[in-house]
């Protein structure tokens, strides 16, 4: 689906995510209300913009949802394959557990007291958009912390 995003450059772009069916109009609700609330996404493309590379993805500080992928660090598929999570900014919004953090070159967003735009910060107009039409955030979880994750 097409939706439309404020850029980092304070310009709308428009950009893809690819999600389930059932999850589609409550995506196009959250990103509305991230645009209206002002806040910036670097880009958004399919995974398979980047080979289906998680990590191209991340390094690229791409917004994606669909990837065919097992769960990271994990057994058993990713709601990612089922269209139903969304990474957002995952370069400002690492994944982490314990001394990993990935994507590698993005270490210096591992703290979370710092106030960087781009940054997921809980109860935030990120995690309040998410959470007002049923997503749970990553962010939340205590190992992994998954900053930059979004499900339903």
């Amino acid at each position: 689906m097409s939706i439309s995003y404020l850029g980092f450059d304070g310009r709308t772009h428009r950009g893809t995510l690819v999600v389930a069916a059932s999850v589609a109009e409550s995506v196009v609700r959250v990103f509305g209300s991230l645009r209206e609330s002002g806040y910036p996404i670097r880009r958004m493309q399919p995974s398979a913009a980047y080979g289906g590379s998680d990590e191209k993805s991340m390094l690229a500080d791409n917004t994606s949802a669909f990837n065919c992928r097992p769960i990271t660090g994990g057994g058993g598929w990713s709601k990612h394959a089922y269209g139903k999570a969304i990474d957002v900014n995952p370069f400002e919004n690492p994944y982490i557990k314990g001394n990993l953090v990935d994507p590698e070159s993005a270490r210096k967003y591992a703290d979370r007291d710092q106030r960087v735009r781009g940054m997921i910060h809980a109860a935030d107009a990120v995690v309040n958009a998410f959470a007002a039409r049923g997503w749970s955030w990553g962010g939340s979880w205590t190992s992994p912390t998954d900053y930059q994750h979004f499900e339903r």
